[in-house]
């Protein structure tokens, strides 16, 4: 059922958008400047959108498998990709809670702006499946929406910090809101856990401009 909504709602935004999301966030600079730093070679950009984080990864030499739910997402990275003459990324359509890569598979996963949507059970295997493609010692680079952020609170609670409705476009899409306290123990299976708070500031589609309050997680394998 997640699955199916996930992959409704964001071919619909997609189609009536095309390319969202171009500008870089400095999350993702930071950490594709690490993954060079640390010589990785084979990256995962989970939930890869329209590609903004693909094109990067594969501008600084990373073999890039990027995957999302949307195969209209799939559709326009592929396009934008190719057009720029890249043939150092593969695509998939993936549901990051069950993911069809082989264990050990990626140097690193990036996964910036993905996380949240769906139960906190949900968020978790999300986590797990990420554990289970990296390979051992290797590094993941995510985030979450915080509980002090503005949109905390919208819509019916139906289970604790996450919200279903109240959002336009996103009315059967539960929002999952956490801590570094809860992350930290979301993360327990992997080592060198580090969680910093951060501040996204962006403007949308109309010129307006929000606040997203974040925890970015660095965590090995």
């Amino acid at each position: 059922m997640i699955f199916d909504t996930f992959y409704t709602l964001s071919c619909k935004v997609y189609l009536e958008q095309g390319k969202v999301q171009v500008d870089l966030l400095d999350t993702v600079v930071e950490a594709v400047d690490y993954f060079q730093q640390a010589k990785y070679k084979s990256v995962l950009d989970l939930g890869c959108g329209t590609g903004r984080n693909t094109i990067y990864l594969a501008s600084r030499g990373f073999k890039v498998s990027a995957c999302d739910i949307s195969k209209t997402g799939i559709e326009i990275t592929k396009k934008h990709t190719e057009n720029l003459g890249f043939t150092n990324i593969d695509y998939r359509i993936e549901d990051m809670y069950k993911m069809t890569y082989d264990n050990n598979s990626f140097d690193a996963v990036l996964c910036i702006w993905v996380q949240g949507h769906g139960t906190k059970i949900d968020v978790q295997k999300g986590i797990d499946e990420i554990f289970r493609v990296l390979k051992k010692d290797e590094t993941i680079v995510t985030d979450f929406v915080t509980i002090e952020d503005s949109t905390y609170g919208i819509g019916k609670e139906i289970e604790q910090n996450t919200f279903m409705g109240g959002r336009p476009g996103e009315e059967e899409i539960p929002h999952f809101y956490t801590s570094k306290e809860e992350l930290n123990s979301m993360f327990s299976r992997y080592k060198n856990i580090n969680i910093k708070d951060k501040a996204y500031h962006f403007g949308d589609i109309k010129g307006n401009e929000h606040i997203i309050k974040a925890a970015v997680v660095i965590a090995i394998k």
